[in-house]
């Protein structure tokens, strides 16, 4: 049984996207929510509902914990009692180390950790991935394979889980910040909404196409676009003048601060 603890948006997308392509069927699937609302949407999907964290613990081989970082402890030390040896740990909580897990479920837990990110939501997910021993290879390209039934998944080294989140895991949120400026701004000029955030939604789904699938470098796309004394090496010019690189820089650095925080 793989079953998730929490059933908000990320959990949903998950099992979703597993089930939907046929990775999971609906039968190995387990939740566990406190609102009856979420345990009812669940049941309704065919999901078998869980109405105690231990009796989850004590059926499910993998457990997905999808909580907020802020209720972590909480719910390990409930779930503590009812852990078996062979039970695997999929944390997506931000900032929650294996180390910290294992400092109160007990040193031997199997612990995958996982920061995914909401375009799972939609089947193109990016997903990156830790395996910490002692959970084994199959134990880990399982779970590997729940996520890659909704979008891309990468491995990287357990120590920089806190670092990608802001390369991945909270990325879609300064993408969405960007599109609304740019948008507004396209308003403010007589351009109609929907047209042009039809427009620069295209543009970031091409130019995401273009890094991926041309082979070419950043700066070679950049100048693939910019023409000697042309409209985007203005536009260039004034983002670098105005401190692009270090505000993006400031954004990560405080992504990056909060996970270590919330991991203490």
């Amino acid at each position: 049984m793989f079953s998730a603890l929490g059933a908000g948006n990320m959990a949903n997308a998950i099992l979703a996207g597993a089930v939907s392509a046929g990775y999971l069927s609906p039968g190995e699937v387990g939740t566990y929510n406190v609102h009856e609302e979420k345990r009812e949407a669940m049941a309704a999907k065919g999901y078998r509902v869980y109405r105690t964290i231990g009796e989850l613990c004590r059926e499910s081989r993998y457990i997905l914990l999808s909580m907020k970082p802020q209720q972590a402890e909480e719910v390990l030390r409930e779930m503590a009692p009812a852990m078996g040896p062979e039970t695997v740990v999929v944390s997506i909580a931000a900032g929650i180390s294996a180390h910290y897990i294992r400092g109160i479920l007990g040193e031997g837990t199997k612990v995958v950790l996982v920061m995914p990110n909401t375009p799972l939501l939609v089947g193109c997910g990016a997903t990156a991935m830790a395996c910490c021993p002692p959970t084994t290879q199959d134990e880990f390209s399982y779970v590997r394979g729940v996520f890659s039934s909704a979008g891309l998944v990468e491995e990287i080294p357990e120590d920089r889980m806190n670092e990608i989140i802001a390369v991945s895991g909270s990325t879609p949120a300064y993408l969405y910040l960007i599109a609304k400026h740019f948008c507004r701004y396209a308003e403010a000029k007589g351009i109609e909404a929907g047209t042009a955030n039809r427009l620069f939604c295209q543009t970031m789904i091409g130019a995401a196409r273009m890094m991926t699938e041309t082979g070419k470098s950043h700066q070679e796309l950049i100048d693939m676009v910019t023409s000697p004394k042309g409209t985007t090496l203005m536009g260039l010019t004034a983002l670098e003048e105005g401190g692009l690189e270090k505000l993006i820089g400031d954004c990560c650095d405080a992504t990056i601060r909060r996970a270590y925080e919330l991991g203490r």
